[in-house]
């Protein structure tokens, strides 16, 4: 098994991911290991012999890029500062390079403050690190005045803003601090832009006067208490830039109070962070052949130039290039440029180093076998999955997207995608490696001898458009189209004819605006939107014919453009009267020829941007193209739209609505006229303030919260409250506002019930109620969208989500009357699994209230006694539908022998057959039993007879079991009712029938010693055996199954008896079997086994008595004669078998 390339390397580090400087400003560990490269041991030994030297330059602002290790280096210079008696490890990691600098900072004693940079004042950061310091100083007499003149809530020093009083707040400070002992403050400023952005937006704080005070201040001459030293990414110019030419001035006066040092290291220098950072294990050391090849392999690079090592130090690294693996030389190189240009602070060369992102070295390294090497297809990889490049060039970004658009079109061609791959890369670091990008360097890239498949692979980018080759130098680059003919796409949009141009520019303008009613929305709690329609004279517009799904605006403003001054907008005038339409307003939009044109060009426009959308192009096209758009849409909304915001300088156009003129409406705007008009409409919608719930569709939250709160009602217990007092879950936001204010849901004593919602209650739903009620005592049945429909239509208006969970609150409420249906058949008890699909499949379910028939008591009473008969008791002041759940859940529980046989009467088949179509409890109970009744011509009275049917239909199972009974007291001749049969049956079985190979047998004699089972389960589990199906689903032939089956079984039964009793192991046997052995003349041998019972033992004592008689007492003449009359007897049984035969 070969070795993974994780085994060879420790993968640790010197740096960390990220350094906070005001976190691990002492904090020995920070500094552990700190690699110190030339370009850090030069800016120590600028600063330190800065001020050994005495001179008056003391502010120092180092400059290098994103994770080139600034923050890391601020941390080790303040520990150098404070002196080696304090941090005595950062002494001796600089002693160990540059044992001079180390020198000049033997005796240095300098307390730190470090300023970290944030998007507030620098003055506001300076004075707030400086009471934070105060706090930790003690309470010497120095540090006591200076807090007593800081104020960090007012923002003053001795009274002064503290950007104003910035350099004398950090030398006061300073001063402090000597007095406690130490030579001095040395001030660290990091992240300088942050600063640099809070003061391009709030120029008038004087933040650059404070930065420059601060540096004044330790530039004192022949005073060096004051050190500071500002650590930025960029240099103060190119921070300023874009934000105002005065301030970029300010910007370079405040550059030039700061001594720079350059802190940026050359891509061959990063390969120290590499070798340090991979920690390449001995054990790689000693394989030659790895070894050979990377001496090869970065020999080779040196040659190409694409490493360039500046010192023989550098040089010499190179040559040891071993414990660079597995880095391949492009990829440190580039690694190195991504880092610089294109990295960010927490994703650097050292996070990516050490750090554990999918496709980085680590999980490189852990994939694969020893021998891989890390390449420009695999940093690719990395950086186009997420590593988050920071362009700060939109020419770079263009061509890197065009790449990663173009390596995923040509994906499956796995040659010609690493050489694309390899290509992205060269071109995004080309600034940072200057290599071009030839045939030669992409094969040494892919680490592949084979030319000729690499140069055919570019071939066929170069084919496909996603390459050219600029032969002058025979090297490749991406073929990113740098213009579009964007003038010739609008040339072409603008042939359109103007008219229709104009229409297609406002209703793509209008469009996206839904206009809320805000005003209707805080009466009535509800949000209701008006939908824009453009026309003209000749199109004139139209509302869809209904709003669908829930979604889309609730009504509609049809705007009809004319021009001003035309006969087509006195035309258009005459027409609005005409619209009839409930839900929309209607008025004419009369245009200037400014606004016309505006509308041809924004409509020109979108019509361009649309094709530069469906070319797929780059973005920056589509960026410009935007722009323009932008352009367009801000002309229309000055030239045209804002006639929909009129003014009492500027009215708008006059509103009709179904042929009237809307008084006031040309001072109206959009959001005025929909609330005017859903005010209009919708008069009776209830107040529902709570938006959660006040929609068609709820979010899935109060979905379940509806869901456990009808759990809770239909609990069955009313001491039980829906929520506690100090819970707040989604139900109680229904629990407050749609029964509780309503007065549906009500607590007395402790108890919580159900009731009609009352006009005096908070919310006032009674006309809600009321619709409800309507529609649900209509003729047909109502599904239960078709009531969500009603209530949603004028003048109600109420959304689905709190309608639903009305009428589930109506359907209970008035459970006694109210019948439903889901697909056709009646829910017996209405449960919250019932409520949850009928929330989901609201067309699946029909209802229908029934009313108390006050004319029909009579009838009430008949169906009462006749449910009575059958066991189902129902109370006195009983209605339609209560009666209707009686009678088919009676129906529904009935066997379904009893549901199939014809072993009943006419009239109890014909009631059985109408209950088993029933779908409708009042056509069932007031029409269809009553026409049953009248066509059967019955003489008895509706009562009588439908009592005599349902009894018959009731007793059909009945009948059945005593039918089996009875034959199985036939079979065994055992006379007797069933439990007589079963005990006698009991006692003559014994445990010798579990020794039985008849299967059938054996189970019914097992059946028989069972004393668990009830009659009647026994009676279901024998004929369940005999003819394998339970009692309760037998039909009517089953009978005569059940009847040979048992013949069988009882034959098997008795020549069972006769071998167990010869054997003893029956003794209850005797009791009912005889047996003996009669010997013929001829000598032959007959047995004679037969089951005894009351009959035959009365006729055996008559038989006894008559040989007696005739004998007169001669004991051996009686036994003679019977003996003679049984062998008779038997020889004519013997010549016709065919009875034993049929008993087994």
């Amino acid at each position: 098994m070969r070795e993974h390339i994780i085994d060879f390397l420790t993968l640790g580090g010197q740096h960390t991911r990220s350094i906070s400087l005001d976190r691990d400003l002492y904090d020995n560990q920070a500094i552990e290991g700190y690699l110190l490269t030339p370009n850090s041991v030069g800016a120590l030994r600028q600063i330190s012999e800065g001020l050994i030297q005495g001179h008056a330059q003391r502010a120092w602002k180092i400059v290098g890029p994103y994770g080139s290790g600034k923050s890391a280096l601020g941390v080790i210079l303040a520990q150098l500062m404070a002196g080696p008696h304090r941090h005595g490890a950062a002494a001796k990691v600089l002693a160990s390079v540059a044992p001079t600098v180390a020198d000049h900072f033997s005796a240095s004693n300098r307390f730190t403050l470090a300023v970290v940079g944030s998007r507030v004042s620098f003055g506001l950061a300076l004075a707030t690190a400086i009471d934070s310091a105060l706090q930790n100083l003690g309470k010497a007499k120095a540090f006591v005045s200076l807090r007593k003149q800081l104020d960090i809530t007012k923002g003053t020093y001795k009274g002064l803003p503290i950007n104003a009083a910035a350099g004398e707040l950090a030398e006061h400070f300073a001063t402090a601090v000597v007095e406690k002992g130490y030579q001095g403050l040395t001030l660290l400023i990091d992240e300088v832009g942050k600063f640099v952005e809070h003061a391009a937006l709030y120029p008038e704080q004087g933040d650059l006067i404070a930065l420059q005070q601060v540096a004044e201040h330790a530039c004192k001459a022949n005073d060096d208490k004051l050190v500071v030293v500002a650590m930025l990414h960029q240099h103060f110019a190119s921070y300023a830039a874009g934000v105002g030419r005065a301030l970029n001035d300010e910007w370079h006066k405040v550059a030039a109070r700061f001594e720079e040092v350059p802190f940026d290291e050359p891509i061959e220098r990063y390969a120290y962070f590499a070798k340090h950072a991979l920690g390449v294990k001995p054990v790689l050391l000693k394989n030659k052949t790895l070894v050979a090849e990377s001496k090869a392999i970065y020999a080779q690079a040196l040659a190409l130039g694409i490493l360039r090592p500046p010192s023989v130090t550098d040089k010499k690294l190179f040559d040891r290039a071993e414990g660079l693996y597995p880095l391949h030389p492009l990829t440190l190189a580039a690694l190195a440029t991504v880092s610089k240009r294109y990295g960010q602070s927490e994703r650097s060369f050292h996070a990516f180093l050490k750090g554990n992102e999918p496709k980085g070295l680590r999980d490189f390294s852990q994939r694969h076998t020893l021998g891989s090497w890390y390449q420009l297809t695999d940093l690719y990889d990395f950086l186009a999955d997420g590593y988050g490049l920071r362009f700060r060039d939109l020419g770079a970004e263009r061509r890197w997207e065009f790449a990663v658009a173009a390596v995923a079109r040509v994906a499956q061609d796995a040659i010609a995608s690493a050489a694309l791959k390899t290509l992205a890369v060269l071109e995004l670091v080309q600034s940072g490696i200057n290599v071009p990008a030839t045939v030669e360097v992409i094969a040494y890239a892919l680490d592949t001898n084979e030319i000729t498949s690499v140069t055919t692979a570019l071939a066929r980018l170069v084919e496909q458009g996603v390459l050219i080759k600029r032969r002058k130098q025979a090297e490749y680059s991406l073929a990113v189209p740098d213009a579009v003919n964007i003038e010739a796409l609008y040339e072409e949009a603008a042939r359109a004819n103007e008219g229709d141009l104009i229409v297609s520019g406002i209703s793509k303008a209008l469009s996206q605006r839904l206009v809320v009613a805000n005003r209707h929305y805080d009466v009535t709690g509800t949000i209701r939107t008006l939908g824009i329609q453009v026309g003209t004279p000749e199109a004139w517009p139209h509302s869809p014919a209904e709003k669908s799904e829930g979604a889309g605006p609730d009504g509609w403003l049809k705007l009809v453009l004319v021009t001003k001054g035309s006969e087509a907008e006195t035309k258009a005038y005459l027409r609005l009267p005409q619209e009839q339409d409930v839900l929309s307003v209607s008025a004419c939009l009369a245009l200037s020829t400014e606004g016309r044109a505006a509308l041809a060009e924004f409509a020109i426009w979108q019509t361009v941007l649309r094709e530069i959308n469906s070319k797929h192009l780059d973005p920056w096209t589509t960026r410009y193209v935007e722009g323009r758009l932008q352009e367009a849409s801000e002309a229309v909304e000055r030239l045209v739209t804002s006639a929909l915001m009129p003014s009492k300088e500027h009215p708008g156009p006059t509103y009709w609505h179904i042929g009237k003129a809307i008084p006031g409406s040309m001072f109206m705007n959009a959001s005025q006229l929909a609330s005017w008009l859903f005010d209009q409409v919708y008069h009776q919608t209830p107040r529902i303030v709570n938006e959660l719930i006040n929609k068609d569709r709820p979010a899935s939250a109060i979905v379940l919260a509806r869901q456990r709160m009808f759990d809770v009602i239909l609990s069955g217990d009313p001491t039980r409250k829906i929520c506690g007092d100090t819970e707040y879950p989604p139900e109680r936001l229904i629990h407050a506002s749609l029964l509780r204010n309503t007065g549906i849901w009500q607590e007395t004593d402790g108890r919580w019930s159900l009731h009609a919602p009352t006009s005096s209650s908070p919310s006032d739903i009674t006309d809600v109620w009321l619709a409800i009620s309507h529609q649900l005592r209509a003729m047909e049945p109502q599904s239960f969208a078709q009531v969500l429909e009603v209530l949603a239509a004028p003048p109600l208006g109420v959304r689905s989500a709190p309608a639903g969970i009305w009428v589930a609150l109506y359907l209970l409420v008035n459970r006694s009357r109210c019948a439903v249906f889901e697909r056709g058949t009646l829910v017996l008890e209405l449960t919250a699994e019932h409520l949850q699909r009928m929330f989901k499949n609201p067309q699946s379910f029909t209802m229908r209230e029934l009313l108390d028939a006050d004319e029909s008591k009579k009838l009430l009473a008949d169906y009462r006694a006749a449910l009575s008969a059958i066991g189902c008791a129902l109370e006195k002041d009983v209605t339609y539908l209560e009666i209707a759940r009686g009678l088919i859940r009676w129906f529904t529980r009935l066997p379904d022998f009893t549901k199939q046989t014809q072993r009943i009467s006419k009239d109890a088949a014909l009631v059985r057959s109408i209950l088993g179509k029933a779908t409708d409890p009042i056509e069932l109970l007031t029409q269809t039993l009553c026409r049953a009744h009248l066509e059967s011509k019955s003489k008895d009275a509706f009562v009588v007879w439908l009592t005599n049917a349902l009894t018959d239909l009731g007793m059909a199972y009945r009948r059945l079991q005593d039918d089996v009974a009875a034959e199985l007291g036939q079979g065994f001749s055992i006379s007797g009712p069933l439990s007589r049969v079963r005990n006698q049956l009991q006692a003559e079985c014994t445990k010798e029938g579990s020794k039985l190979a008849d299967a059938k047998l054996k189970s019914f004699i097992l059946r028989c010693t069972d004393l668990v089972l009830t009659d009647e389960k026994w009676l279901d589990s024998v004929g369940s055996l005999i003819v394998q199906r339970p009692l309760d689903s037998w039909i009517d032939d089953t009978l005569s199954k059940f009847q040979g089956g048992l013949t069988e079984l009882c034959g098997k039964y008795q020549r069972w008896m006769r071998v167990v009793m010869r054997r003893g192991t029956a003794p209850r046997a005797a009791d009912r079997f005889v047996g003996l052995t009669l010997t013929m003349a001829g000598g032959e041998e007959s047995s004679v086994f037969v089951a005894t019972n009351e009959s035959s033992t009365a006729i055996a004592k008559n038989v006894l008595a008559l040989v007696a008689e005739t004998t007169q007492g001669n004991t051996q003449l009686a036994v003679a004669a019977l003996a003679q009359a049984l062998l008779d007897l038997q020889t004519e049984v013997n010549k016709n078998p065919v009875e034993e035969a049929r008993h087994g």
